[in-house]
């Protein structure tokens, strides 16, 4: 791997970038793809940290010093989950040290409107959500971050359960790890005193579903640029991620329970992979499921990281689909049986929310 250290600027760290693209490409035909995705997800953590330390280089010779308190650099989404592919953007925040020092909001304020903008030279697009650093919503102090998770568990709509299972993917990549730790613990504590959460987080877990009829078919694209192919992101990625992130929060509680008692350990393991794993010690009524899913996950992320990026606007993007010319009936055939398994654990799930409906009655 290229010592980044090295390097002097962003923009000799997107040269080692771009001249890696093309090995990765060549790596997965190699190797096996969970080893594949973690060698991968290194250097993207590398790639990224080394930004953050650019960073606070430039606004030290700009006269701003070092930071003014401890910080914590954390990825969510795919990067939380430690499963980037070759083309996801950003989806990042930021734990702060509480400080009454008036200058550590401004610092912080350019610290990350600089890291937004070096990721962006450096091929990581903007999140569409703006879950990014430099917006206020995901940059707090500890104690703000205990304030903001009070608001959304008090306040269950649909876009506040969304963000605190965002939260659930944290992962540090940058800084200070007691400030993460401590995030975590305020974040369990309080989903264990939230007696709905159970039930609101497992219906935001099901808006997507998988791209499988009743009938066992594949639901193609009916109309537009991608017609007759396979939303492969939407439609069993993040149906599988979600699904399995749910699981691993309520793998200790009681299924009649509306509540989540979910153990620190448990928040601890961000990716999917960790995640199905601990199930399958955790979960042996449901084992047989989970083993399928393990399955499944290894496809699909397979599947996900043979899907061509292209450059816009100099950022790596992709449609996260299975074009129809690519839909061999071998691929589809496989794919199938892979929907299948995603349709299964969420019906699944959805038992759980019946039977909670059931005993609200």
């Amino acid at each position: 791997m290229v010592d980044l250290n090295a390097a002097t600027n962003v923009y000799e760290l997107r040269l080692h970038r771009d001249a890696w693209q093309s090995l990765w490409q060549r790596e997965l035909q190699r190797i096996d793809v969970l080893d594949w995705n973690q060698q991968l997800n290194q250097w993207h953590d590398a790639l990224i940290a080394e930004t953050i330390r650019m960073s606070e280089r430039q606004l030290e010779q700009e006269g701003w010093g070092t930071p003014p308190s401890r910080y914590a650099f954390v990825l969510f989404g795919s990067g939380g989950r430690g499963e980037q592919a070759m083309w996801s953007d950003q989806d990042h925040g930021l734990i702060m040290e509480d400080s009454t020092d008036p200058k550590a909001t401004e610092y912080f304020m350019r610290l990350t409107n600089l890291i937004v903008d070096q990721l962006i030279v450096l091929g990581f697009p903007r999140c569409k959500g703006e879950v990014l650093s430099n917006n206020p919503l995901w940059c707090k102090t500890l104690q703000g971050w205990e304030e903001q998770l009070t608001t959304w568990m008090n306040d269950l709509s649909w876009e506040n359960v969304r963000y605190l299972l965002i939260m659930a993917d944290m992962r540090r990549i940058y800084g200070d790890e007691g400030l993460v730790l401590a995030c975590r613990y305020m974040y369990t504590r309080l989903l264990e005193q939230s007696p709905c959460i159970g039930e609101a987080m497992l219906r935001n877990t099901l808006f997507y579903k998988a791209s499988v009829n009743h009938f066992g078919q594949i639901i193609r694209e009916r109309f537009g640029e991608f017609a007759g192919g396979v939303n492969l992101k939407y439609g069993a990625y993040i149906p599988l991620v979600n699904g399995i992130r749910y699981l691993a929060l309520t793998s200790q509680s009681n299924p009649t329970d509306s509540g989540v008692h979910v153990p620190l350990q448990v928040f601890e393991q961000t990716s999917t992979w960790q995640r199905i794993q601990s199930l399958q010690h955790s979960n042996q009524k449901f084992k047989e499921l989970i083993d399928r899913c393990e399955a499944t996950f290894k496809s699909v992320l397979l599947r996900r990281a043979g899907i061509p990026f292209v450059m816009e606007e100099g950022q790596y993007v992709s449609h996260g689909y299975i074009e129809e010319y690519d839909l061999t009936r071998e691929v589809a055939r496989a794919l199938k049986q892979e929907l299948q398994v995603v349709h299964q654990l969420q019906r699944h799930l959805n038992k759980q929310i019946r039977i909670q409906l059931r005993n609200e009655r």
